[in-house]
């Protein structure tokens, strides 16, 4: 019998900081706990990613793991950096023996766009995104969004993930 994969979350920031932490807090609750997450931003993005850190240390801590974070940062609307970055690094994880989850949910179109090329070739088990169906909620904590407002989504195939 195969051990069980390690579990790698590959997340995007773009615009929405809530995003990607609410999406996080959504799947974590959920019962997935990440060995390792990786942010990918853009240099735009950069000021965000130290409070995006901080906050899914504080909901990993209160789910009791650490994962470990790293960040990648690319140049603006660099499809073609992003998709070398993200097929690096997709290599290296399942060359490690990792199975991956995919969020887009914040994430820009070069990003999003390069990460899912990138997961047709690679032990991507998820694609995530979370949709938020009343935009009066975008900037509250996931706790604070009444549970029907949001959509978790597996674009790969198990629907809605609630």
């Amino acid at each position: 019998m195969n051990p069980p994969k390690k579990i790698a979350y590959v997340t995007l920031l773009g615009r929405s900081s809530w995003a990607l932490v609410n999406t996080y807090y959504a799947v974590v609750s959920r019962g997935r706990k990440p060995k390792r997450v990786f942010i990918f931003t853009e240099e735009m993005y950069r000021k965000k990613v130290p409070d995006v850190v901080e906050a899914i240390k504080t909901i990993s801590e209160a789910y009791n793991f650490t994962p470990e974070i790293e960040t990648i940062i690319i140049p603006n609307n660099s499809f073609l950096e992003a998709d070398k970055k993200l097929n690096a690094l997709f290599q290296r994880l399942e060359s490690e023996n990792y199975t991956i989850g995919l969020d887009i949910t914040s994430g820009r179109k070069a990003l999003a766009t390069a990460a899912v090329v990138q997961a047709r070739e690679f032990s991507v088990d998820r694609i995530i995104y979370m949709a938020l169906l009343d935009f009066d909620f975008p900037n509250r904590p996931y706790m604070m969004i009444p549970r029907h407002m949001q959509r978790l989504k597996n674009f790969l195939g198990e629907g809605n993930v609630e």
